[in-house]
């Protein structure tokens, strides 16, 4: 379900431990936006980036045309059923240079 019409915003691109069922923080690392108060999950994808596109801006500023959605985080188009985290994240269709 999608939130907001795409928009044009400046955050920073960061890191964070994907949490495990039972609250454990594992070794697989997840890109986020950080966008004023809040940290979105980035569906990779469901974008037009890569990330390895998106690497090149960790811990930095990065300008992008995003879109806010909800629904599954974990489960990408073509994927059998999985068991997935629900909630906000947001695609990105261009970084802007």
């Amino acid at each position: 379900m999608e939130i907001s019409n795409s928009s044009r915003t400046t955050c920073q691109l960061i890191e964070k431990p994907f949490i495990i069922k039972n609250g454990v923080e594992s070794d697989i690392m997840e890109l986020y936006l950080r966008c004023s108060v809040q940290d979105y999950f980035i569906k990779v994808c469901e974008s037009n980036v890569t990330v390895n596109e998106l690497r090149k801006y960790l811990n930095k500023g990065i300008t992008v045309e995003m879109q806010i959605k909800e629904g599954k985080l974990d489960k990408c188009e073509g994927d059998g059923e999985v068991q997935s985290r629900i909630g906000i994240y947001v695609t990105i269709s261009e970084i802007i240079l």
